[in-house]
């Protein structure tokens, strides 16, 4: 006997005393009563204190319950495999009818393949497989502890080649053991003949620019081979040699270059000429830091950054210039400049991948980035809605709607079958076109006036021109727009035009969409005369590889823009640039004196001369804006803002038309100088050091917080952005101190690859830690070298297995330590108590007496009795009725207490009573008791 709950057996103490007090009896006549009635209550409270404190039995159990564990991992082979499902399957053929046997596999999670049964069918085929470039016995042991069932004995048994990838086994192999859980092995492994890996790379965590250094990559063979081996730096390939590879390792070293700032991804390949079993091992990366003097990137849109670059260069700041077609497009590219300046530089001209990555560079790395205007840039280069807009301190949306002129766009586009046609990413052009229009309503003003018309081989309205009330609604309309029919241009800009020339507003613009694939029909004539006549522009966004000279002439003989499209991608920017470029509104072209305010940037700095013009913005609400226009618009010509961890300027003059009068200004390069290092967060200092380790097969950041004499920085709120350079995902890790000053999170790192880390306060308390770089090579899965210790027979010694393949009777038979099972008595207990409760409550408040006991004997035997006798009795309870009346009603005098009358009290004479009268009543005596008890009534009422 057990006890789940021994707390609750001081009850017993507690309460038994108070209930004997209580039931004690008190009263002589009911003493026997009271007693029974007290050992009632007695044992009615122990039977529930005893089902409160969980009383079981123990019992022991000989049956079985067996887990098989399959390594379904790359490392096991095929052979193996197959060769461990066959086991299982002949083995469940001989499970004993009351054993019962599942089946888990494994490889990097781990999942069940059969429940628990005492079927002896074997294994159907497995319908979910794990990812098998991982050997992770904690998450199949855990698993299997999981579905083994507690009231049997358990015993699970792992078939796999013995080599695991991670190190948590062995906290899951205490906790089979801690729980009675026996773990037993079958080993199987493949013989592989011919391998080649590339084990590891040397190369400095720290380089300095243009330093030699030596890389060392070490090969290992099974055998000799012949391989060519490539080293590439960032994606590119440095050197490539067909070399030996003996058996066992061989050095390879090669001297190379460290290059310029920024970090460095080395990738070593190995390709062997002979057989290989596996090729994930065939790669390897490493990861250095190039260090020197920061880095300046200038991206020129319009071919005149020639002034600024030298104005940097003059101030020995390492400058690089390029266009825009030649931005890098990842990060490891971007992060070798700690700033980029974008100098009238259109949103066109760059990938939208290619924007994602500056703000990233400026958001997760902290890099700088400054923008510099023109009539290329901003909204008149397609800025608004894109990441770029996102980076910036200033909007590309005028909120002064007033000083916008009033305009009219009718938006024509094509709906023809070949609009059907898809585009590289997988969407119809119609679909793009639609979805463009959308986007570039969103971005016009409340006051302008819309209308969308559609075209086959006719022509029809879907929304009449009018003006923006109820965005949703005109989008729902476009988005039910479908293809069908050919191509009539011609109907659709009579019907447009024929409507669009009677619109009050001051611009009145129609924006063609179409693929081409229509006759002439006198189309340029005709935008030539809307244009002329009535000063309506028209927009020309041709659609795919046909191009149609005569689109081109009506977007010039109209005053438009004429848009060849390739890159389904630019038309949502395309639309979004044309209200401004149609309405040049946004180009504030005069003479503008400025406003300028107190800001590190212009420390030193004489007041600049007067611009000759710039680009409207809208500055948002977070911004600092340093240079201001004058009256009356003050719009912002220098604004800064902190963006994540990066900052971005936004200059929305140019540097060198509009700033004529700078270009001799004495501090225009110091001036330049200044925005520069303002962009680059300097003062990173070594208050925070952080590194990434690998425990359990998982990635984790540390990091170290020290201030300037040493001492632990505690209490830091830190966080870690880290980008995984292939897929360019970032990823923000909340990190926890774990010890005086030390920090560190796990984070996703499952990937192979290059990962790039940016550590920093939340709340700015301390400057962000150096940007490191950290590699996830290939899996353990792939090594080649075989273990030094036997995993499989380690867990088994730990829990009492052994190796089945040696003693394979033994997998039925019970293990050493048995499994006792428990059962719970409280229903039993609770159910006495019941029982007893009725009987406590007959014991006190029923009486019985000898005559009641004799006719529960006479029912229970059910003896019949004579009618005379019957009679017998009932006369006899007549009679003791009548002497009971008697004596209630005429009780007999004693002499004792006999009355006596008074002396002088006269005699009263009884009167007579006829004889009749005494025969009557001697009669109803004889014959009647009933009559006789009535004339007594009636005498005594007559005295």
């Amino acid at each position: 006997m057990v006890f789940d709950n021994p707390t609750a057996l001081g009850l017993l103490a507690l309460v038994l005393p108070i209930v004997v007090i209580i039931g004690l009896p008190r009263t002589p006549f009911r003493y026997r009563r009271d007693s029974i009635s007290l050992i009632l209550r007695v044992v009615i409270v122990t039977l529930l204190i005893l089902a409160l404190a969980g009383l079981s039995t123990v019992n022991p159990t000989s049956r079985l319950s067996i887990v098989y564990a399959l390594d379904m991992s790359d490392s096991m082979g095929a052979t193996a495999h197959d060769n461990a499902l066959t086991f299982i399957q002949d083995s469940l053929r001989d499970l004993p009818p009351d054993d019962l046997a599942g089946v888990i596999v494994f490889g990097d999670e781990a999942f069940v393949a059969r429940n628990m049964s005492n079927s002896r069918e074997g294994l159907d085929a497995i319908q979910v497989v794990p990812r098998s470039s991982n050997t992770n016995y904690a998450n199949a042991i855990r698993l299997a502890l999981a579905i083994l069932p507690p009231d049997t004995n358990r015993r699970i048994v792992i078939l796999s080649d013995g080599v695991p990838t991670d190190q948590n086994w062995q906290a899951a192999t205490q906790l089979a053991n801690i729980s009675n859980v026996e773990i037993s092995y079958v080993p199987f492994s493949q013989q592989r003949q011919s391998e080649v890996a590339v084990q590891a790379i040397d190369v400095p965590t720290a380089l300095l620019e243009n330093q030699t250094f030596t890389l060392t990559a070490t090969l290992y063979s099974q055998q000799p081979t012949d391989a060519i081996i490539t080293i590439l730096t960032n994606g590119e390939i440095v050197h490539r040699q067909t070399i030996q590879l003996e058996a066992g390792q061989t050095p390879y070293p090669v001297r190379m270059n460290s290059g310029t700032l920024g970090f460095r991804n080395f990738e070593v390949r190995v390709e062997p000429l002979g057989a290989d079993q596996f090729s994930q091992n065939n790669r390897l990366s490493a990861f250095s830091r190039v260090d020197g003097n920061p880095k300046i990137l200038i991206v020129d849109g319009d071919g005149q950054a020639q002034n600024l670059t030298n104005a940097l260069n003059d101030l020995a700041l390492n400058v690089d210039i390029i266009t825009p077609q030649q931005l890098p497009t990842t990060l490891s590219d971007l992060i070798a400049y700690r700033s980029v300046i974008l100098s009238n530089v259109s949103a066109l001209t760059l990938s939208s991948q290619t924007m994602t990555n500056l703000a990233s560079y400026v958001r997760d790395l902290g890099g700088g980035l400054i923008v510099i205007g023109g009539d290329q840039s901003y909204a008149l280069g397609g800025y608004a809605q894109t990441p770029l807009e996102d980076i910036l301190p200033v909007e590309m949306k005028l909120d002064d709607e007033q000083r916008l002129p009033s305009l009219t766009i009718a938006y024509l586009l094509d709906r023809s079958g070949s609009m059907t046609a898809l585009t590289p990413s997988g969407f119809t052009w119609l679909d793009v076109a639609k979805e463009a229009i959308i986007r570039s309503i969103d971005a016009l003003n409340d006051q302008d006036r819309i209308g969308v018309a559609s075209f086959d081989t006719g022509a029809i309205w879907l929304t009449e021109l009018q003006t923006i009330n109820n965005r949703q609604l005109l989008q729902q309309q476009i988005l039910a727009i479908a293809a069908t029919g050919g191509t009539n241009i011609r109907a659709g800009m009579e019907l447009v035009g024929g409507q669009i020339i009677h619109e009050p507003s001051t611009i009145k613009h129609i924006i063609l969409l179409t693929d081409g694939g229509a006759p002439r029909e006198n189309l340029p004539e005709l935008s030539l005369q809307l244009y002329e006549e009535h000063g309506v522009t028209t927009t020309i966004i041709s659609i795919g590889a046909r191009e149609t000279n005569f689109l081109m002439q009506m977007a010039e003989n109209s005053g438009g823009n004429y848009y060849h499209v390739l890159d389904a991608t630019s038309i949502p920017l395309i639309l979004a640039t044309e209200p401004a470029l149609i309405s040049r509104s946004y180009i504030q072209e005069a003479e503008t004196p400025l406003s300028q305010r107190s800001h590190p940037i212009l420390d030193g700095i004489s007041p600049p001369p007067a611009l000759l013009g710039y680009v409207a913005t809208t500055p948002r609400d977070t911004a600092t804006l340093i240079l201001t226009a004058s009256e009356p618009h003050q719009d912002p010509i220098l604004a800064t803002w902190q963006y994540g961890l990066g900052r971005t300027v936004a200059f929305t003059s140019d540097s060198h038309t509009w700033a004529q009068n700078w270009l001799n200004w004495d501090d225009f390069a110091p001036f330049w100088g200044q925005v520069v290092r303002w962009s680059i967060t300097e003062g990173i200092t070594n208050s925070l050091e952080a590194n990434v380790i690998f425990h359990h097969n998982q990635p984790v950041i540390g990091v170290t917080a020290r201030d300037l004499d040493g001492g632990f920085l505690n209490e830091l709120s830190l966080q870690a952005n880290v980008i995984t350079m292939g897929d360019q995902a970032s990823q923000t890790i909340p990190l926890h101190q774990v010890a005086p000053g030390y920090y560190e999170a796990e984070f996703d790192g499952d990937d192979e690859g290059v990962y790039l880390l940016a550590v920093y306060a939340s709340d700015g308390t301390v400057m962000p830690a150096p940007i490191i770089g950290w590699v996830r090579g290939y899996s353990k899965e792939y090594d080649v070298q075989p273990l030094a210790d036997d995993i499989l027979a380690t867990i088994a010694n730990a829990t009492g297995g052994q190796d089945l393949s040696l003693t394979p009777e033994a997998l039925f038979s019970p293990p050493d330590r048995q499994i006792r099972t428990y059962e719970s008595l409280w229903k039993q207990l609770l159910l006495a108590a019941i029982i007893l409760l009725p009987f406590d409550i007959a014991v006190r408040r029923l009486v019985i007496t000898s005559s009641d006991l004799q006719r529960l004997r006479a029912w229970l035997t059910r003896q019949e009795q004579p009618a005379d006798h019957q009679a017998h009795q009932r006369l006899s309870t007549l009679k003791q009725a009548r002497e009971r009346t008697r004596q209630r009603t005429h009780p007999q005098p004693t002499l004792s207490n006999a009355p006596t009358d008074p002396p002088d009290a006269p005699t009263r004479s009884e009167p007579a009573i006829p004889p009749a009268d005494l025969e009557d009543r001697d009669g109803a005596e004889q014959g009647n008791i009933g009559a006789k008890l009535l004339n007594r009534r009636r005498k005594n009422s007559d005295n």
